[in-house]
């Protein structure tokens, strides 16, 4: 007899997964095959049951705390760099990482090692893939001041990175008021002068005046300074691609502004 599948279906987001992999884990020990999915599928499978899984802050946590206690801080990072990704399969990956680490009263810290493991392997490279974007996004941000209030920076990463930036830009900037607006998720990443960052999700974020041959001072200044560097007789576009892809640019005063 097939083995029954169940699709557990979350919120796309790194909370979302981790409800679903607390909730799963009963599933997993009544026999059934745990599928985790950030939305439904087009096309029903066969043979196949699905259950909605509501995000639960508590149990998220519960995870995550179990995660960094029992199997440390690099296979915590690994894991949760993993669910910010994109993948639509890293739910799955991830659930069953841990499934391999904790599964009949185990505690198996070297658990990331295994890279002969297909789950482990998934996981591996997408928490490379996802610590390199925003490694990148660290040099790319670009920040303009609004109406002398607050500073505001958009992107459109590939990966769900807004939170794993906000310790390196609370540490840069702890006396500014600033925004870091994820365009594509309608996430903003607010910190307030002398206070931790917080999260705001589903909100839109226009500025008036901020279309091309409309600039700041500030953004002014600094597109005269790359032009001023800039040696024609060295333009290397090829490798200019390789250092920084064409999708970080559309925020980047010194290449948007250019027209």
């Amino acid at each position: 007899m097939n083995q029954e599948k169940r699709i557990l279906v979350c919120e796309d987001s790194m909370e979302g997964i981790f409800s679903a992999v607390y909730d799963g884990w009963k599933e997993c020990a009544g026999g059934c095959k745990v599928s985790i999915q950030t939305s439904f599928p087009v096309s029903m499978e066969l043979f196949t049951s699905y259950r909605e899984i509501a995000t639960d802050q508590s149990k998220a946590g519960k995870v995550m705390r179990t995660i960094l206690m029992r199997l440390g801080s690099e296979v915590y990072e690994q894991i949760c760099l993993a669910a910010a990704s994109a993948d639509e399969d890293r739910g799955t990956a991830i659930y069953y990482v841990l499934h391999r680490a904790f599964w009949g009263g185990r505690c198996e810290k070297r658990v990331m090692e295994a890279l002969a493991d297909p789950y482990v392997s998934r996981v591996a490279k997408l928490a490379l893939c996802v610590k390199r974007e925003y490694h990148h996004y660290f040099g790319f941000v670009r920040f303009r001041e609004i109406s002398g209030r607050f500073l505001l920076a958009k992107i459109q990463p590939g990966n769900d990175i807004l939170s794993l930036m906000a310790l390196h830009f609370s540490n840069r900037f702890p006396n500014e008021n600033w925004v870091i607006y994820d365009e594509k998720r309608q996430k903003a990443l607010c910190h307030e002068k002398g206070k931790e960052c917080v999260m705001r999700k589903g909100v839109r974020i226009q500025v008036p005046g901020s279309t091309v041959g409309d600039m700041g001072e500030y953004e002014e200044l600094w597109q005269t300074f790359c032009d001023s560097i800039f040696i024609e007789a060295r333009r290397n576009e090829k490798l200019q691609k390789q250092m920084l892809a064409l999708h970080f640019r559309s925020n980047m005063p010194e290449f948007s502004m250019k027209g």
